[in-house]
């Protein structure tokens, strides 16, 4: 019996991507984790909540020098970009040794992954086997040291319990706490005429604040302080990979025009659509404006691009394929700031077209009314 000429190409290009991916790990990722466990972003949240918790201490030192003093030998000569409400985070572990600390939080990065696929409506077998594999995509793993599991794991929450504004409003809030940038996601609410979600998100906002203020009353004066030099240096460093720096970067203001072109069919698209593809633009959205961007940044993005896989056909979920496989061009966090630019721009571009009805695949052999049963 003749083989089949396109299964045979689809197999071979899949044991490229698989060899792709064993390199990439191999050769790549996993010297780096094993040979320098603590260099990450934790790292610097770590010492911000040490600073909380001890008014002696500057609240945003040099890096590099903070670094030492904890152990690890990291040349970061700039200061932290991140907010002080992010440091709340990582208190409860403070003061605990910095390698004991750095692994716990890894381990509870890891739980926030397995969790965002639980509450899609995997059942707990599929969200272990499916979080633990989605470490083999290079966002997910760095963001292992990283504070972007909890943006994922709010904004699902976020998602599931949308029929409930004030709640909704909630997790929009604590994914927004870390880095600001979820918070685009409110402009759902706007578009459903959700006002109470915006008492949630408030609330959570006001508490956190209300904490930062009793325990450091100058945290937020701090990060204003410092942050209105430093975030324009760490904005314009060359393995900046976020999407407005890149476009301007390679091409002014047409680059510029471009990118603006594709926020506005993200939202026009998400005016347009419901439900997931509706939710996957402002998740989109939320990444595509970020002025820092690395390739743990991606790791939003995850969920919503895999149930785009697949539950849309043709040309959106080719997109989403390629923007699943972009990042291992950039294994690295610093590596390639244009592929991960890139990756941005194809997941919105698989985003905005699977809002279009023609092309969703709703029937009963889908495999997201297998895998995800809300």
């Amino acid at each position: 019996m003749p083989l089949d000429k396109k299964k045979v190409f689809i197999i071979i290009d899949i044991l490229g991507i698989i060899c792709v991916i064993i390199l990439c790990y191999t050769k790549i990722i996993l010297p780096l984790l094993i040979n320098n466990p603590l260099i990450q972003d934790y790292a610097q949240d770590y010492i911000g909540a040490r600073a909380l918790l001890d008014k002696t201490k500057d609240l945003y030192p040099v890096l590099s020098d903070a670094f030492v003093d904890i152990g690890i030998n990291w040349n970061a000569s700039h200061l932290s970009t991140h907010p002080p409400t992010a440091y709340l985070f990582a208190l409860p572990l403070s003061l605990l040794p910095i390698g004991i600390s750095t692994y716990t939080w890894m381990f509870l990065m890891l739980v926030c992954i397995i969790l965002t696929f639980r509450f899609l409506g995997m059942n707990w077998k599929w969200s272990i086997l499916t979080g633990v594999f989605s470490l083999v995509w290079p966002p997910t793993i760095w963001s292992l040291g990283q504070l972007t599991p909890i943006w994922l794991l709010g904004l699902v929450l976020a998602y599931k319990y949308r029929e409930q504004p004030i709640r909704s409003g909630i997790f929009v809030a604590l994914a927004s706490l870390p880095k600001f940038l979820a918070a685009p996601a409110l402009v759902y609410y706007v578009k459903h005429k959700k006002w109470s979600a915006f008492l949630g998100f408030m609330v959570v906002w006001f508490i956190a604040l209300a904490i930062l203020l009793l325990i450091r009353p100058d945290s937020i004066s701090a990060y204003i302080s410092v942050n209105t030099n430093n975030s324009m240096g760490q904005v314009f460093r060359q393995d900046n990979g976020a999407l407005i720096v890149v476009a301007w970067r390679l091409g002014r203001w047409f680059g510029i025009a471009i990118v603006s072109s594709l926020i506005l069919w993200a939202l026009l698209s998400f005016h347009k659509s419901k439900g997931i593809n509706e939710w996957a633009c402002i998740v989109w959205l939320g990444i595509a404006i970020l002025p820092i961007t690395w390739t743990y940044s991606l790791l939003p993005l995850l969920p919503w691009l895999l149930l785009t896989i697949l539950r849309t056909k043709s040309f959106s979920r080719t997109l989403g394929i390629i923007a699943l496989l972009l990042p291992y061009a950039a294994p690295v966090p610093t590596a390639n700031p244009s592929i991960i630019a890139f990756a941005i721009i194809v997941s919105g571009l698989s985003f905005c077209l699977g809002t279009k009805p023609d092309n969703v695949e709703l029937s009963q052999n889908n495999p997201s009314s297998i895998l995800f049963t809300n």
